[in-house]
């Protein structure tokens, strides 16, 4: 009755909105049309120099705040799939990046992470984690690097880097914004938000600053049920609830010198697992009859355990800039303090990789996994540059240091693990404290100290030449503990490894006209290696063994690295503007997780090379007064060039020569807007927006036959068409919008957690949220 009562208040919301808008259009409105729906030049830092984005010789996707809500966008997800080229996939505990076919997720990761000038990008560590992102309220703008970015944003920024910039307060004038949301999700509980945004002069031209918070309730539609005959648990659980606060300060105390401290906090709840169950036997003697019915709008989990997850972190920043004359300063410290804690259902997992028999279930087995990691990453940069941008030589220098420190604390809470595996008590270890399968801990820490420079030279008009070179040196080290029946032995083991790398970049770009360019680049991206924690004692003769592995898995894995060859265009008049690019990037020992599937462990080797070809191109074109259309689109094929063994005395490869990377090859972006002109202006406004990602067809490593640690049964995620549309007028700053996302209801998974182990016959999905009605409000000033 409450979540009826819930959903028709809903519509009665959503049916008031609508009637406002149609009041409000004859309200006649002076609000210039903004970038976001004509795609004005934004300008960028993606060179660490502010640039406008036609004239930057990089594949840069840039999003402002108007262009972020002309689109709806609410999230990183959102953000993604309409970058061309780059593809965003998370599970219940792990998220990844794919940016042009360069993704993993072992070891360091490939894309660099940044809220302002801060990197925050996590390296793979234990068996859960993953990078956290800014909610996406209040930002000036979000940066989309495609292509390695190692000279200026050195190691973890191999496939390219993502940056999140704030607005920065200003001591000269008085700004704001606000925005809130209600919107329902089709079989699903309502969502909400609410923002606001405020910066003033304390003293005029001395002292500014900038406040704002944020709340967003994100409506579950995933329910939470007995497997054992369906009954519902927990209705709509899979709720998540975001919250956001933040303050800068901008002190100007004397001519060309800014001082901007700030400090930024978020926390977000998700309630429970946003997985469902998509292919297990429902009575378990009917095979492939499905749990959940995704096109009857039934989404379901049969955990026994409620997989809930914490994650916040809070960020201190000072960012001092001084104009000395010909040559500018900037100096960047940082503290990034997150904290990520989660409950999974190891239920499953544990009856199946001892036992052998995945459902049903014993009557009184609950096994329950509590994990915990933390990030704390202390950053200083301290960057030179020459100021005169028209001089024929221009340059910037700089340094760099961070030190990285990560825990993974995991414990897995299974106190009848005997009573359905009598049979192991003789040959395995006791309990841990009567009640713990698995016990571990592991404490990382990745320094790195680097100088970097760039100089661009102009031989001759219109003509520059870009030379590049970062060096660096990286140290990892690791300490780990692990013991439980599971493992054996208990096992205590530490490792470090060290490496000193060299990122070049090679760059040409000509001025065909003012409004054309024409550039080219090859360029060097990297991350660092690192160090395999011990194994379990059972996984030597069900995994090691036929991998070639007959002395345990490898201790180290090294470095990874790229190099990246891209021709592109960008074009830009009145009315037209586009961008285009050609890339090939050969990777070289790619880091590369490698699953034990019988005995549920893993390590990260490095698995051969591959080859990664493609284009991107965007466009906006404001075709006439009223309609403007946007599209990007993204072709990827990425593939490994060797077939690669992990030791000599392996049965079956890792890696067979031709399978592809995951990613979809095609990544499809399309929008159009109409404005209507009740009056004297562009009052109101109408838009659809299509985002299309392909299923990747061919073979890749971890479901291909031939490679051994494989899963034949799983597959590459489907194709997706998810299509938007959203209506709404603007007057006086105000702009109120209704809207329907996933118009076409497109029930398919886009991350996809595989089978615990080989033994189990549930997979879990996480699918597109369904159908969602809802009304916008918005004022900037």
């Amino acid at each position: 009755m409450k979540r009826h009562a819930l959903r028709r208040r809903a519509r009665s919301s959503v049916a008031v909105a609508a009637l406002m808008l149609p009041a409000a259009a004859f309200a006649q409105s002076d609000q210039p049309a903004g970038e976001g729906q004509y795609g004005g030049d934004i300008v960028v830092t993606a060179t660490r120099q502010s640039e406008s984005l036609s004239k930057v010789p990089l594949s840069v996707s840039a999003f402002s705040q108007e262009k972020l809500d002309s689109r709806g966008v609410r999230s990183f997800a959102d953000v993604i799939r309409q970058t061309p080229g780059v593809v965003f996939e998370a599970t219940s505990i792990t998220t990844n990046i794919s940016i042009r076919g360069i993704k993993s997720t072992a070891g360091a990761a490939t894309t660099g992470v940044y809220i302002d000038d801060t990197p925050i990008q996590f390296r793979s560590l234990g068996f859960s984690g993953g990078n956290t992102y800014p909610v996406i309220f209040d930002l000036e703008r979000v940066e989309v690097l495609r292509g390695p970015q190692g000279t200026l944003f050195g190691a973890g920024s191999e496939g390219g880097t993502i940056r999140f910039i704030s607005p920065q307060p200003s001591t000269t004038r008085s700004s704001g914004y606000a925005r809130t949301e209600f919107a329902m999700t089709e079989d699903g509980g309502p969502s909400y938000e609410a923002g606001l945004a405020l910066g003033v002069p304390l003293i005029q031209d001395k002292l500014g600053v900038r406040v704002s918070g944020y709340y967003r309730r994100d409506g579950g539609w995933i329910d939470r049920v007995r497997f054992e005959d369906k009954g519902v648990v927990a209705d709509d659980s899979n709720y998540q609830d975001s919250y956001v606060g933040k303050i800068a300060f901008a002190w100007e105390p004397v001519p060309d010198l800014r001082i901007t401290p700030s400090f930024t906090y978020q926390k977000v709840y998700t309630n429970d697992s946003p997985a469902t169950w998509d292919n297990v036997r429902a009575d378990f003697t009917v095979p492939d009859a499905p749990f959940s019915d995704y096109d009857d709008g039934r989404f379901l989990n049969g955990n026994r355990v409620q997989e809930w997850t914490r994650d916040r972190f809070y960020l201190p920043t000072l960012n001092v800039q001084y104009g000395l004359g010909p040559v500018d300063l900037t100096a960047i410290a940082s503290y990034f303090d997150r904290r990520q804690t989660l409950a999974s259902d190891y239920t499953i997992f544990a009856q199946s990789i001892f036992t052998g028999i995945s459902l049903p279930l014993f009557p009184d087995q609950r096994a329950v996994t509590a994990l915990k990691n933390t990030q704390k990453i202390t950053t200083g940069e301290l960057r030179l540059a020459s100021s005169d941008r028209d001089a024929m030589l221009t340059w910037q220098v700089g340094g760099f240091y961070q030190k990285a420190k990560q825990t993974s604390f995991q414990q897995v809470d299974d106190p009848s693990f005997f009573k359905y595996a009598p049979f192991l008590a003789p040959v395995l270890p006791p309990l841990i404290d009567g009640r713990l399968v698995y016990d571990q801990f592991a404490k990382s820490k990745d320094e790195q100290i680097a100088a970097f420079g760039q100089v661009n030279f102009k031989p001759v008009d219109r003509l520059t030449l870009t030379v590049g070179l970062r060096y660096g040196q990286t140290r990892f080290t690791i300490n780990s503990f692990a013991q439980g029946p599971v493992v054996g032995p208990s096992v205590t083991d530490l490792g470090r490894q060290k490496e000193k790398p060299f990122t070049p970049k090679f760059g040409a770009e000509f001025q065909v006209t003012p409004g054309t360019l024409v550039y080219a680049s090859a360029s060097k991206g990297f991350r660092p290696g690192g160090y395999n924690p011990q194994v379990g004692v059972p996984c030597q003769a069900s995994d090691l063994d036929p991998l070639g592995y007959p002395n345990g898995r490898p201790q180290t894995y090294d470095s990874d690295s790229v190099w990246s060859y891209e021709l592109g265009l960008k074009t830009r008049t009145g009315r037209f503007s586009a961008q285009g690019s050609v890339y090939q990037i050969d990777w070289k020992n790619i880091q590369q997780v490698v699953s034990l599937g019988g005995c549920g462990f893993q390590f990260t080797g490095n698995l051969g090379t591959a080859r990664s070809r493609g284009f991107d191109f965007q466009l906006d074109y404001r075709l006439t007064d009223d309609f403007t259309f946007q599209a990007e689109i993204g072709y990827t094929d990425a593939k490994f060039l060797k077939t690669f063994f992990g030791g000599p005395l392996a049965a079956r490869p890792l890696v067979t020569k031709g399978d592809h990377v995951v990613a979809p090859p095609w990544t499809v972006s399309v929008h159009g807007q109409y404005e209507l002109s009740l009056r004297e202006h562009h009052d109101s406004y109408v838009r659809a927006d299509f985002d299309y990602r392909s299923h990747q067809s061919d073979p890749t490593p971890g479901i291909d036959p031939r490679n051994g640690g494989s899963d034949p049964t799983l597959d590459n995620a489907p194709a997706l068409k998810a299509l938007s549309m959203r209506i709404g007028h603007r007057i006086d700053g105000i702009d109120m919008s209704l809207f329907v996302n996933n118009l076409l209801d497109q029930a398919v998974w886009q991350g996809r957690r595989a089978r615990d182990n080989n033994n189990a016959t549930i997979y879990k999905s996480h699918i597109v949220r369904p159908r969602t009605f809802g009304a916008t409000i918005g004022y900037r000033f």
